[in-house]
């Protein structure tokens, strides 16, 4: 797949950038221990991985939340599946798993830039007479340059748990998409010289239907690695079949082929899901599309035992157990029961379910390493032990709040169009499931390429974003949204602290 161009895209920028990547991301795992114990959700994606590549099939029985007890579905199966297999090539071994994180964590980075320079060039096309339109040639290096440093995906990469992979295929289902649609821009004659260089691929590539198609298989891969994205498949196609029927160039039978285009990205969706549905029928003789842990993780969420602070405590020890002694042990009773028990709380209760919004908001947009959990470990002798973990997380802080402050101006700012619908459609969707849920730290990753995509517009393009009044207060009550949830962690962790 050839994507540079030799004025505007040099290769030795590329491959520096992901060289940094790859290697940062083996400096955090040699600092933080090849053979560091594994812990929570590490722990049961090891012993799926090592089941399967035995022969043995896909289960676990070291949940904590239900210990001892076998579950067949608890887990999507991508992420297991895939170590699995290379446990079985390799032979069991964690720094296989590791390293896989890494080289995986790494081609984000690349994807990234893949997305940023066609979703930039798309938009330029629609703005070329602007006399700063060149400068978005900086544009993909910036934004792969934010994710190769970015601390969360430093530390998480060398992790055994599924977000690396997971934000790798969903980052990569939008640029396959983004590709389809250039190449569908430039058959249709929309490119003038100033933007004839979209890349050498799309030039000579008419594949524009296979794009899509491949663009629903990985969506579908991201899906069955974690099933929050099942619900936004319709919405996407229906996006795509929006843009091609609205587009300047549409034809009498652009209905038609907006109506394909969508069609077969659901087809390549469900294609690639519909195995593993078929395994849970046999499995459980009952229809399970993807997974049996929904319902629980609702129940905890919108249960009359839920806490009422830092929600995501639910997972804590002590917490958890009255939640759980509720339901039923079977696994697809659980499951079942548990959509009940919530369903029927948030309906007898909906002011507790609406005032906790706010706090799962909070939960959801607090620091990854949650500074409040790190002060709680200082107290007992570990956490910021020492200056370098200080500044550690200092620095982590900082990158954080610079990509989302500068990532909610270029989302704010930028041209109204599309593409920006997309992906702010899709923050709001992946943010709201989490209202109704629970929120931690680390589920807001996969939305920061996002945010470092739009951060690097708001970098790179400053003098053409369209400041209004409008959009100025909008951008500032949404970055102090954000100040206030970071103060309000900052202000729980230093009351840890004090004791």
């Amino acid at each position: 797949m050839r994507c540079i161009s030799a004025v505007n895209r040099p290769l030795s920028w590329l491959v520096g950038v992901l060289l940094l990547a790859f290697g940062l991301r083996v400096v955090f795992m040699l600092l933080a221990g090849v053979n560091a114990p594994l812990t929570g959700d590490e722990l049961a994606y090891q012993q799926i991985a090592e089941n399967v590549a035995a022969g043995r099939g896909f289960f676990q029985n070291n949940n904590p939340f239900f210990p001892g007890q076998i579950l067949y579905a608890w887990q999507a199966p991508l992420y297991p599946l895939a170590l699995g297999v290379l446990y079985k090539i390799f032979g069991v071994n964690i720094l296989i798993a590791k390293l896989f994180g890494i080289v995986i964590s790494t081609a984000t980075v690349y994807v990234i830039y893949d997305l940023t320079f066609h979703v930039s060039r798309l938009m330029q096309a629609n703005n070329e007479h602007s006399p700063h339109a060149p400068r978005s040639a900086l544009l993909p290096f910036v934004a792969a340059f934010l994710i190769a440093i970015y601390p969360g995906f430093l530390t998480h990469a060398h992790l055994v748990l599924s977000e690396t992979l997971f934000i790798f295929l969903l980052l990569l289902a939008f640029a396959l998409v983004a590709r389809a649609l250039s190449i569908q821009n430039l058959a249709a004659g929309n490119v003038t010289a100033a933007n004839v260089e979209i890349s050498y691929s799309v030039q000579n590539d008419n594949r524009t239907w296979l794009w899509i198609f491949f663009a629903g298989a990985v969506w579908g891969m991201a899906t069955l690695t974690r099933g929050i994205t099942l619900y936004f498949t319709p919405l996407f196609a229906l996006w795509m079949a929006w843009g091609l029927w609205r587009a300047p160039d549409a034809h009498k039978d652009s209905l038609r082929r907006a109506t394909l285009v969508a069609l077969l990205f659901v087809v390549g969706t469900a294609l690639v899901i519909a195995p593993w549905t078929v395994r849970n029928y046999f499995q459980f003789h009952q229809l399970v599309l993807l997974e049996t842990k929904g319902g629980v993780n609702l129940w905890l969420g919108n249960s009359p035992y839920t806490p009422n602070d830092f929600i995501r405590n639910v997972w804590k020890v002590g917490v958890r157990e009255p939640m759980l002694a509720a339901l039923p042990s079977d696994e697809l009773a659980r499951d079942r029961a548990a959509y009940a028990l919530a369903s029927n709380y948030i309906r007898a209760e909906p002011l507790t379910f609406l005032a906790r919004v706010p706090i799962k908001f909070a939960d959801f947009w607090g620091m990854e390493r949650s500074l409040v959990d790190v002060a709680e470990a200082t107290t007992r002798g570990e956490g910021w032990n020492s200056p370098a973990k200080i500044g550690a997380d200092a620095l982590a802080l900082l990158v954080y709040v610079g990509v989302m402050l500068a990532g909610i101006g270029g989302f704010v700012f930028a041209p109204n169009e599309r593409w920006k619908i997309l992906f702010g459609g899709f923050t709001l969707y992946f943010l709201a499931a989490h209202l109704v849920i629970f929120g931690d730290g680390r589920f807001h990753l996969p939305l920061i390429p996002f945010f470092a995509l739009y951060a690097a517009w708001f970098w790179t393009r400053r003098a053409t974003l369209s400041i209004t009044r409008a959009r100025t207060i909008g951008a500032i009550v949404l970055s102090l949204l954000l100040c206030a949830v970071w103060l309000r962690e900052l202000f729980a962790a230093w009351q840890i602290l004090r004791g």
